[in-house]
């Protein structure tokens, strides 16, 4: 890293950080200057500087600029990097000489691949290298912005382009969410209310995306909009519409926009506001959006959202950090060496499959040039049943790749894949590859036991979602209520036996028949299922067992009657006699 001086200079300050509240007006730095860099730049000015190359002729072309880099030194007799302070002057003739030692300095564009992929310079990867920070504490733990970016853009790939990591992230999410949640309540105004939010904010569509994004990102963002706005709209142009709504809106935000968590230093659960950065997406058409209001190609969104405003929920971090990470993370570097495993086999494979005609010609250059000119004319394959017609003095052999065995790659690809399947907790028989043959129904639930657990902690940070929801939805409404979150199961059981069981803890009087009806229904997946209502059309359908079968139906209700009292009987035998008698029979 390294930071240009200007001697002498002024900087010019340009305001155009967004204000959110006036509440965070003392966290907020009213001289910020924020540039990306992408348009405009002028190497030699020292603000604008993009690369070594730009670096090297800033200073060259600018005597009065000074420079202080901490570059890696790596000195290749003793095989060890180092960090090294440099100035001006030693830099330039670094970058001019490429002095591999420890008095010079050899410069690289680019930087350290953290993932272990082939071709990484530095100390991350090197087998016996492996890096532990000197000092501890959160300073050296968190996963900063770059690093989280990179991180993200990694799994990000994985998961669109790697069959593994694809099939690992979904496995996470079916098991987990499957056909989605369910949430009751006994109060039935509450009900009806979050029924009617959860269908105007798409909660089903939007926790299945929610169950990828943190699996791939490591960390999701629920944004509940202010202002009872029912669009995102940010920093709006000339007459664009803000539409609103009565029933509040809740949006999955892209976690990887956020440059920073402002939070005070010592404790990281105290958040003051979130910080989006980034340009929106392109659209190549555009047009009117309401009255004089035209839709831009794109926008630039630099805005700060205050922390009540944002639900965040992060995975694989630790209590001090502010940033989760990915599922995918322990098995990146993994999973690029089971993708290399795969291409150099194929390729291998591809190359046993080729062959080629060796053609030997006992003659001049002209006789050699006249054949290829003539077998030029044929095609690359000769069609079947072709007559080859020449001297003896032209010898033809088909030639096959001779000394590439059969491909090999099986054992690696085992290696790696048990590594990926023990990094990520999930059973390889589960991947759905040639190792997953031979299972049966009773092995593959033995295999899922271990990883339950897992699975189900991770329904649990679901239900804490849509619980913070609900709780955020009733304090709205002003309803006092409480609800329940049902999830499919991790393991499905025999039905027949759940089901018998179930009878049996009624019947034990365990749990009331309301209790039983309802998980039943929730085993047999009945969404609209309610117990009154249930009952009272069992009542009043002629076709129910309780109406048509007397025989089965329950004794009715007989009404009182006065029945006199009878006095009873009195026995002449007092009991002290009754004694007597029993006392003569024992004797």
């Amino acid at each position: 890293m390294a930071k240009l001086l200007g001697l002498n200079e002024t900087a010019s300050i340009e305001k155009n950080f967004r204000k959110p509240d006036d509440r965070y007006s003392d966290f907020i730095d009213e001289n910020y200057e924020f540039s990306e860099g992408f348009e405009g730049g002028n190497w030699r000015d020292p603000k604008q500087v993009k690369s070594i190359a730009e670096m090297v002729a800033c200073l060259e072309s600018n005597p009065d600029v000074g420079l202080d880099a901490r570059v890696l030194a790596y000195n290749p007799e003793t095989k060890q990097f180092g960090m090294k302070r440099v100035g001006r002057e030693e830099f330039l003739e670094a970058y001019k000489n490429g002095d591999q030692n420890w008095q010079g300095v050899e410069l690289r564009e680019g930087g350290v691949d953290s993932f272990a992929t082939d071709g990484d310079s530095g100390t991350s990867g090197l087998i016996g290298q492996d890096f532990v920070p000197l000092l501890g504490g959160p300073f050296y733990k968190n996963l900063y912005f770059y690093d989280y970016i990179k991180q993200a853009n990694a799994a990000f790939y994985a998961y669109h382009h790697d069959p593994i990591a694809h099939q690992a992230v979904n496995i996470i999410k079916d098991f987990t969410l499957g056909r989605g949640f369910r949430v009751d309540s006994d109060n039935a105004a509450a009900m009806a209310i979050w029924k009617a939010f959860e269908k105007a904010n798409d909660l089903q569509g939007q926790m299945d995306k929610l169950a990828t994004e943190i699996s791939v990102n490591g960390e999701v963002m629920v944004w509940k909009l202010p202002d009872d706005q029912a669009k995102i709209v940010q920093v709006p142009y000339t007459n664009q519409p803000n539409p609103r709504a009565i029933i509040p809106r809740v949006r999955l935000l892209d976690a990887t926009v956020f440059w920073e968590i402002v939070t005070v230093p010592e404790d990281i659960t105290n958040v003051l506001y979130y910080v989006w950065v980034a340009p929106t997406q392109w659209q190549m058409y555009t047009g009117l959006q309401g009255e004089n209001s035209v839709v831009p190609s794109t926008k630039f969104i630099f805005q700060t959202i205050p922390a009540d405003q944002i639900n965040h929920y992060k995975v694989n971090a630790f209590s001090n950090e502010k940033r989760g990470r990915s599922d995918l993370f322990s098995v990146l570097g993994m999973l690029k060496r089971l993708r290399d495993c795969v291409n150099y086999s194929l390729v291998s494979l591809q190359k046993q499959a080729s062959w080629c005609i060796d053609t030997t010609i006992e003659g001049s250059q002209g006789d050699i040039n006249a054949y290829i000119q003539d077998q030029a004319s044929l095609g690359t394959v000769a069609p079947a049943g072709s007559e080859f017609v020449h001297s003896a003095k032209i010898k033809r052999e088909y030639k096959g790749v001779e000394g590439t065995g059969k491909g090999g790659g099986s054992v690696t690809f085992e290696w790696a894949l048990s590594c990926v399947a023990a990094g990520m907790g999930i059973p390889i028989s589960y991947f759905g590859t040639h190792l997953s043959g031979g299972q049966t129904r009773a092995s593959a639930i033995t295999a899922t036991e271990p990883v339950a657990k897992r699975f189900e902690a991770r329904q649990k940070l679901y239900e804490k979602i849509i619980q913070d929801l609900w709780d955020y939805l009733m304090d709205k409404v002003g309803i006092n209520a409480d609800c329940e979150v049902t999830f499919p199961e991790i393991i499905t059981a025999d039905r027949s036996q759940k089901l018998q069981d179930l009878a049996f803890a009624e019947n034990m009087k365990w749990f009331s028949n309301e209790r039983v009806a309802n998980m039943i229904a929730k085993e047999f997946n009945v969404t609209d299922y309610i117990y009154e209502e249930e009952q009272d059309k069992i009542k009043e359908d002629p076709a129910s067992p309780i109406v048509a079968n007397p025989l089965t139906a329950p004794a009715p209700k007989l009404p009182k009657q006065d029945i006199p009292d009878v006095p009873k009987p009195t026995s002449d035998i007092t009991s002290s006699e009754k004694t007597d008698i029993k006392d003569q029979e024992y004797e």
